[in-house]
């Protein structure tokens, strides 16, 4: 009976080393990642340098005075000064996603992109209702239950969030139905207030009653027409010859 090689695992931990080498090879480093965000955010927020060196400024003289104060400026002034670089990659990246965020407000899909980059247990299923000017719904499925999201205007999206709220009771009697509308409409939900007024949801359910919620919302199917997923352009409208399923 051969002898088992000893230099099986060393050989699969070089390879997984070399594996992991090559794919970080291939990305983009992350200098240059920041530095172009750097340069995105800049054309789009004139305010993000006075910004910038504002947190810096305020950070690192709060620093220097408690340096003083108790003595020890010297020791301050290092800590102020890693303290005021890091506030200002804190406010640089709060005014990057809002830039980001106000670049696609208003664009069709824009909330199911945002949903759909979301940490968490959210099952999302885009587009399952439209109108010809493309106001959209999609459902997602959470620990809060069922939620109904729409994008457009209010007054197209009602009789779509109605007929949807009422399949969704056909199969799942009993769960919780939240109905958010966003845009910039008064009385809707800013596309950068959307995450956090998901994740303010209450938690009703845990993950094995989600999977039974989720196989019932299956049923429900979504939109036989091909809308693409993620942002799009304003003004878009649901191609011609397209039938839309009667409510």
């Amino acid at each position: 009976m051969p002898k088992p090689e000893k230099n099986v695992a060393p050989l699969k931990g070089r390879a997984a080393r070399r594996a992991r080498k090559a794919a970080r090879a291939g990305q983009p480093k992350r200098s240059a990642q920041i530095r172009e965000a750097f340069v995105v955010t800049r054309g789009r927020d004139k305010r993000l340098i006075p910004y910038l060196a504002l947190a810096f400024v305020v950070t690192l003289a709060f620093f220097e005075l408690a340096g003083i104060v108790l003595g020890s400026p010297i020791l301050f002034s290092v800590f102020g000064v890693v303290s005021a670089v890091l506030v200002a990659f804190i406010v640089f990246g709060q005014r990057a996603q809002r830039s980001a965020l106000g670049e696609i407000e208003g664009q069709p899909g824009a909330a199911a992109a945002i949903i759909d980059s979301m940490r968490g247990d959210w099952r999302l299923t885009p587009n399952v209702a439209a109108t010809r000017s493309m106001d959209v719904v999609h459902r997602v499925v959470g620990k809060p239950g069922v939620i109904l999201i729409g994008e457009g205007s209010t007054e197209r999206l009602q009789p779509l969030l109605t007929d949807q709220r009422k399949r969704v009771q056909r199969v799942a009697s009993g769960t919780p139905i939240e109905v958010l509308i966003v845009g910039v409409e008064p009385g809707q939900i800013p596309l950068r207030k959307l995450q956090k007024k998901m994740t303010r949801l209450p938690r009703t359910f845990k993950g094995a009653t989600v999977d039974e919620i989720e196989g019932r919302m299956r049923a429900l199917g979504t939109l036989p027409i091909p809308i693409p997923k993620g942002p799009m352009p304003k003004g878009a409208r649901m191609p011609k010859g397209v039938k839309l399923p009667p409510r």
